[in-house]
């Protein structure tokens, strides 16, 4: 079965990267938030047509407990290309607003990117389940990812593929009851980190 990974080599240690534009601090390595960052996702090969997201940040400010900015879309769940806008806590959660109809953590803080770790967000449960996966992408290969699997337990599958100072390498969205009869992932294309 495949699966998202994300890449994770700390323990409880923050790590920050400053932003120049904002002197802002960004606490989450694996979903990097620097104003004009871009991600370009491709459906995974073979594929009949081309289905692409881009996901650009804009508009990075600081707020009371973090950061704050727009992303172009936020595709991870949903496959939409709605802008959204997300929070990056000083303590490394990533929050998301009303997606999904849920509003809360989405990405759990670096030093909770371990293997058994999990969370709620909604109806669904995120959990890690591995620290050491590779993910084939059209930007390259990455590995020590971190895979992790979100679910309502009963209709949907998500999976994520996290690297370190990378952020989101490969995704999928998928339906499990009545199951889906190909799964369907999306690998990174191209990626722009300021």
């Amino acid at each position: 079965m495949a699966g998202s990974a994300f890449s994770c080599n700390s323990g409880d240690t923050k790590t920050s990267v400053k932003d120049k534009k904002t002197n802002s601090v960004n606490f989450n390595e694996y979903f990097p938030i620097s104003e004009g960052n871009k991600w370009v996702y491709i459906n995974e090969a073979p594929r009949e047509e081309t289905v692409l997201y881009t996901v650009q940040v804009k508009d990075l400010k600081k707020v009371e407990d973090g950061m704050q900015s727009k992303v172009s879309t936020f595709p991870y769940l949903t496959q939409s290309n709605e802008e959204r806008t997300v929070k990056i806590r000083n303590s490394g959660e990533i929050e998301i607003k009303d997606y999904m109809g849920a509003s809360g953590t989405i990405v759990p803080k670096a030093g909770d990117m371990r293997t058994g770790y999990d969370w709620k967000f909604g109806i669904f449960t995120g959990y890690v389940n591995s620290e050491n996966e590779t993910a084939v992408t059209e930007a390259g290969t990455y590995n020590d990812c971190i895979y992790v699997s979100m679910t309502d337990g009963f209709t949907f599958s998500y999976e994520m593929w996290f690297k370190k100072d990378v952020g989101i390498v490969k995704w999928g969205a998928n339906r499990t009851n009545p199951p889906q009869l190909t799964r369907t992932y999306y690998v990174l294309k191209e990626i722009e980190l300021k």
